[in-house]
């Protein structure tokens, strides 16, 4: 199975954001065990790295971010990404266009993300992380 996962769900468990970071964890376990193909975007590393100045230092968030390319897959936002992203009149907020277009790209089953409501009615549906673990159990 292959997911795309969404920057809020790694900035939960980043920050250990409560309650929300434990089923995020074990969705990162998960594709760290090769139980689940895991994918984000390039942008999720601008995103963390700036989101989380305040609660990381530069070290931290670079240790993050290297631990995590080496279990997650990193899917590039090409030309042909902002194309699909700007051409979906399903999801009007832009960002998560692009990262629909990223998990359209990968081929992904589901994309894990706090904010299910914003992707709407797309074929690749959206689930929270406790969905995502619902649907494996």
């Amino acid at each position: 199975m292959v997911i795309l996962i969404d920057t809020n769900v790694i900035i939960d468990i980043a920050i250990g954001r409560m309650p929300f970071s434990e089923s995020s964890y074990k969705i990162l376990k998960l594709c760290r065990d090769e139980q689940v193909k895991g994918c984000v975007s390039t942008r999720l590393f601008c995103d963390f790295f700036y989101i989380l100045r305040k609660e990381m230092s530069i070290e931290e968030r670079k240790n993050f971010i290297k631990d995590m390319r080496g279990y997650l897959r990193t899917v590039i936002v090409t030309d042909e990404v902002i194309d699909k992203a700007l051409d979906n009149n399903d999801i009007t907020d832009f960002e998560d266009a692009i990262q629909y277009a990223c998990a359209e790209y990968v081929g992904a089953d589901c994309i894990v993300t706090r904010n299910t409501k914003d992707f709407g009615n797309c074929p690749i549906k959206a689930v929270t992380p406790e969905e995502f673990l619902e649907l494996l159990a």
